[in-house]
């Protein structure tokens, strides 16, 4: 079975999801209010107009950033529907990371919690969650290259130690 066939089992299983069945969900019911419906067409024009710009530009005015966070703020203040999209949005995004993550780790291998840049007290939880991508099973831990250099001016965050690269 080809790499694109996975793909496509993978969409088809996430689109069974209870976040995938939410975001649907909340689009309809916004398609559903014209007033919702107009204002959030509104709001995805904006945003697709700094997309634009982003791959033209690659760089996107900060004050058209802001606006555009402020005109959610708005939308989700004023339009329940609206702001239930967003929430259902942000819990299929947390789904597709770990969809990420998982894939990433799987070709990379797996970091030591100790090569993460987090506080003592989060590294319990990030195990958590490693050992949630790792499935019950012992996969390849992650290796750093040891001629590995880190960018002039660039430093890891205190607390990390990686062999090699706190030598910078």
């Amino acid at each position: 079975m080809s790499y694109i066939d996975k793909a496509r089992e993978l969409g088809e299983a996430l689109s069974q999801t209870h976040e995938v069945q939410a975001v649907l969900a909340a689009e309809a019911a916004i398609k559903a209010d014209s007033e919702a419906n107009e204002a959030f067409l509104q709001y995805q024009e904006k945003e697709r107009q700094i997309v634009t710009t982003q791959m033209i530009s690659k760089v996107i005015p900060e004050k058209e950033a802001l606006a555009l966070i402020d005109l959610k703020v708005r939308l989700m203040n004023k339009y329940p529907l609206i702001r239930t999209y967003f929430q259902a949005q942000q819990s299929f995004e947390r789904v597709m990371a770990m969809v990420n993550l998982t894939i990433t780790t799987t070709i990379h291998g797996m970091p030591s919690v100790d090569q993460l840049p987090l506080p003592d007290e989060i590294k319990n939880m990030a195990q958590k969650v490693l050992d949630s991508v790792g499935g019950g099973k012992q996969t390849k831990t992650l290796e750093i290259p040891k001629d590995l250099k880190l960018p002039p001016g660039l430093k890891l965050p205190p607390g990390l130690k990686i062999p090699g690269l706190n030598d910078n």
